[in-house]
């Protein structure tokens, strides 16, 4: 999702980091020396980039293209962009495309063998590439992500992302404090999308024709896990870097329980997020789900299923009507799924 505030709280900013830390290992190896672009979907997002720019201007590893891809900001976004940060490809869009086709469009203007995608509303930290980078090393890996933290710098916001039985992407250690329960190097599922580094290759094996990496029937919301799910579906691996550390301002200052402030931002939703949050649910499941995997999880998946629902009913009937007329997005992702069957990684 892009954010919509206007301001953030910016945190001091910590020395750089070694060179060495979290498994990185001297500037040898391909992954390290290899050009990395990145690309930034921005929405009325300016009080936010100028933290997000600066933080790559100050990467000790630093990065070949910076694209930032705007969706009709009202804010004055491109002509300050030109002014501020003249080094970044902007590309300004006429209409609001959404994240998924906005972030395509961006991807296509590059041609690193990796893709750093980053939330307008991140800032890294200095050795931030230079601890992810070697994650690449290992040739099964497509995408990779470090450990985000709020902007108090003590909430964990994402330390990689897990697929829950209720096929909802589960964010490790979101909104809990950071304690070092993440401070070790492993495997994950998916990246969140707010700092994700993929591999070039993993993006062209997986892409719905010309260069449509991220599903564009998703507009927004959940595509992150569904990219995920596909690579891993033909042998990718995802892999967590935790010396690897940026800052995200997403929402999420509810107090309470965790399922209490969960359910306060969805509440806090209108009702187009609602709708994008509840179709990118099925589109998800209905392409990438094996049978035996759906059956083996019903439980848990139902009772997602019965609560999402329920609230729908309660706070957005118009949700339910608009999921009901959208059969044909969940037909055409069960015949997306179909394809992918037959993908490989070699077929690039």
């Amino acid at each position: 999702m892009q954010p919509t505030k206007n301001s953030i709280r910016r945190p001091a900013r910590r020395g750089p980091q070694s060179d060495t830390s979290g498994g990185a290992t001297g500037s040898g190896t391909a992954a390290q020396t290899e050009p990395v672009a990145v690309v930034i979907v921005s929405w009325n997002s300016r009080g936010y980039l100028a933290g997000c720019l600066s933080s790559l201007r100050g990467l000790t590893r630093p990065v070949r293209q910076v694209v930032v891809v705007d969706n009709a900001s009202t804010d004055g976004t491109p002509a300050w962009l030109a002014r501020e940060f003249p080094e970044v490809d902007l590309l300004a869009l006429p209409t609001n495309e959404g994240f998924c086709r906005a972030n395509n469009l961006g991807i296509r203007r590059t041609r690193a063998p990796f893709v750093l995608v980053l939330n307008p509303d991140t800032e890294l930290e200095t050795g931030f590439l230079r601890s992810l980078l070697p994650a690449f090393d290992d040739p099964d890996v497509g995408l990779a992500c470090g450990k985000l933290l709020r902007f108090d710098r003590k909430t964990l916001d994402s330390a990689g992302q897990e697929l829950a039985r209720s096929r909802q992407p589960l964010d490790r250690g979101y909104g809990r404090p950071d304690e070092g329960q993440y401070d070790r190097d492993e495997p994950v599922f998916g990246a969140c999308g707010a700092a994700a580094l993929y591999r070039r290759a993993m993006l062209e094996s997986i892409a719905d024709g010309d260069g449509e990496y991220f599903d564009e029937t998703f507009f927004a919301f959940v595509e992150d896990l569904d990219l995920a799910w596909r690579a891993n579906k033909i042998g990718w691996r995802a892999a967590y870097r935790h010396a690897a550390v940026g800052y995200h301002a997403r929402g999420g200052t509810a107090a309470g329980p965790l399922w209490r402030r969960r359910l306060a931002a969805m509440l806090g939703h209108r009702a187009e997020v609602r709708f994008h949050v509840a179709k990118n649910r099925y589109l998800t499941i209905m392409r990438n789900d094996s049978v035996a995997g759906y059956v083996a999880n019903i439980p848990f998946i139902w009772a997602r299923d019965l609560g999402t629902l329920a609230l729908l009913l309660v706070t957005s009937p118009g949700v339910l009507v608009r999921l009901w007329r959208s059969r044909p997005l969940f037909a055409r992702a069960r015949a997306k799924g179909r394809l992918d069957a037959r993908r490989t990684r070699n077929q690039v």
